[in-house]
C-alpha cells in the first residue's frame, strides 16, 4: 500500500477536526454533542502524525461547529485545527484557541464556592461558572470566585444540553 494513500476518506461538505490529542476523539464527540449526530462520521484514533507522533481526527459530513463546541475542543486539545470543507476542498481552516476567560463551560466542584450555593427558595445563586486560564499547556485554570485551581484531568464540564435532552427523552418514553 502506498504511504501517500489516505487512510480516512475525504468528505464532500462538513467539518474536519484534526490534530486532536491522541485518545481524545471520543471524549470530544461526547462533550460537543456530535456523538448524537445522524450524519456520516469518520473517526481516526491514534493515527500517525509527523508532528505529534500520534493524533486523533474526526470528519463529519454536513455538520459545522458552533463557537461553544470549538471552545470545548480547545480546552481538551489546544493543538486541534478545524477545517470547513465544501466540494471536497478546504474553504476555511481555523486553529482552536483557549479563551483567557472560560464562562459556563466548566463547573467548579468546590461545594463552598458561591457559584454552587443554594438559595432559600431551593435554586442556585444566579452566577455563571467562570474560570481564568493560568496556563494553556498543561492546562491550569482558576475559579474566579473561590480561587480553586484545576488541571485538565480535574475539570468537570457543564453539560446542561445533554442533561436536558436525556430528561426530554425519558419524558417521551
Amino acid at each position: 500500500m502506498s504511504e501517500d494513500k489516505l487512510k480516512i476518506d475525504r468528505i464532500h461538505k462538513g467539518t474536519v477536526i484534526d490534530h486532536i490529542n491522541a485518545g481524545y476523539a471520543l471524549t470530544i464527540l461526547s462533550l460537543t454533542g456530535l456523538d448524537e449526530s445522524p450524519d456520516l462520521m469518520t473517526i481516526g484514533v491514534n493515527v500517525y502524525s509527523k508532528k505529534h507522533g500520534k493524533k486523533d481526527i474526526i470528519k463529519i459530513e454536513g455538520v459545522f461547529l458552533n463557537e461553544i463546541q470549538m471552545q470545548k475542543i480547545s480546552i481538551l486539545s489546544p493543538n486541534a485545527s478545524i477545517s470547513l470543507i465544501d466540494n471536497y476542498k478546504v474553504i476555511e481552516k481555523k486553529k482552536v484557541s483557549i479563551p483567557r476567560i472560560i464562562k459556563k463551560l466548566i463547573v467548579c466542584v468546590n461545594k463552598t464556592c458561591i457559584s454552587n450555593s443554594e438559595l432559600a427558595s431551593g435554586g442556585r445563586e444566579p452566577i455563571d461558572y467562570e474560570f481564568t486560564v493560568l496556563e494553556e499547556r498543561p492546562l491550569k485554570i482558576q475559579c474566579v470566585y473561590c480561587d480553586r485551581i484545576y488541571k485538565l484531568d480535574e475539570i468537570t464540564f457543564a453539560s446542561k444540553e445533554k442533561t436536558e435532552k436525556k430528561l426530554k427523552q425519558k419524558i417521551q418514553l
